[in-house]
């Protein structure tokens, strides 16, 4: 008798354990297409922040630089197109992007990681981006700076660069 109770209560103590489990089911929802990052991208872009990275130092030592590029009010900015970008940097200290004007290309459109950009007057490059490049995004990259020393060329310093929407 006194095992068909512990029988009888574990069976009820499971019972209401898979009914409990079963109640909790997750429903299903669509998350619908991936935005498109060639879409994402075009825009104008205006530089919120620049931070400088010592990549030579063990703890990669970091300074925000962005008031440097200012001139008054006046920030770089980017503007991309469907496959050209201009850059408006007229009276500012340096010009991350070399030119004014050129082309500009995806690693992979569907999913991107670098920029790469063909100046119209200068040598192509590439930019690492540093997050997503959806249409409500703002546009992260990186630009690697290299010295050559003896032959052998060693990353020094890195820009990461954050531009917002105008």
């Amino acid at each position: 008798m006194r095992i068909m109770k512990t029988i009888l209560k574990r069976l009820m103590i499971l019972l209401a354990l898979g009914s409990t489990l079963s109640a909790c089911k997750k429903e299903l929802k669509e998350i619908g297409n991936p935005a498109s990052k060639v879409e994402g991208i075009q825009s104008s872009w205006v530089l919120k922040k620049s931070v400088q990275i010592d990549e030579v130092s063990l703890v990669k030592e970091s300074a925000n630089i962005t008031s440097f590029f200012a001139n008054g009010s006046t920030l770089p900015n980017i503007t991309f197109g469907a496959s050209t970008y201009s850059v408006d940097t007229v009276g500012l200290k340096i010009n991350f992007f070399g030119t004014v004007s050129g082309t500009w290309a995806f690693d992979n459109n569907e999913f991107p990681s670098m920029i790469k950009f063909t100046p119209s007057d200068a040598a192509p490059f590439d930019l690492k981006l540093n997050g997503p490049i959806r249409p409500k995004d703002n546009l992260k990259f990186t630009r690697p700076i290299y010295t050559s020393c003896k032959g052998a060329t060693t990353h020094v310093m890195s820009y990461n660069l954050e531009f917002v929407r105008k």
